[in-house]
């Protein structure tokens, strides 16, 4: 868990990480983990470079157990508000919002994050990679390559 932006790493977002890891929960490429309980089971928000997963570990019998997925370009907004004791991470996507409970610490730095990677350029890598094994299967042309390359490059 290393975010790119420089920005320091909450302890909460590092013991959240042990915590994932020790509930099975897959973290691999996540910038950031954070956890709170609600009703019983294990609740994580995990921030990775093109998307936001909601994971959660379920309650007894491990019922409602379950991951979603969000990417950045379905997010309208989001908003840290602080409340008595904790924060509220606020996440409104097409008229919805995803309510996530944290410290304040941890809801400032995560809606921080999650704005930057929501303004961050696109990271392309896959499908130039998928564009040069169709260009090498014969499937798209060299001019057809070079235009297609020469827009996903486009800043």
């Amino acid at each position: 868990m290393s975010p790119d932006d420089g920005m320091t790493v909450p302890d909460h977002c590092v013991q959240a990480l042990d915590r994932a890891r020790r509930n099975s929960v897959d973290t691999t490429g996540a910038l950031a983990v954070a956890h709170t309980r609600d009703s019983g089971s294990d609740l994580y928000l995990l921030v990775y470079p093109d998307r936001i997963e909601l994971a959660s570990t379920g309650g007894l019998m491990r019922t409602g157990a379950g991951r979603e997925q969000l990417p950045f370009t379905a997010i309208d907004s989001v908003t840290a508000r602080d409340r008595l004791i904790r924060s509220v991470l606020e996440i409104t996507t097409g008229g919805t919002t995803l309510s996530f409970s944290a410290g304040r610490s941890t809801a400032a730095y995560l809606a921080g994050l999650i704005r930057s990677r929501m303004t961050a350029a696109p990271d392309n890598t896959a499908l130039l990679n998928h564009l040069a094994e169709l260009h090498a299967a014969g499937v798209l042309t060299d001019d057809e390559y070079a235009a297609k390359r020469a827009t996903l490059l486009e800043p």
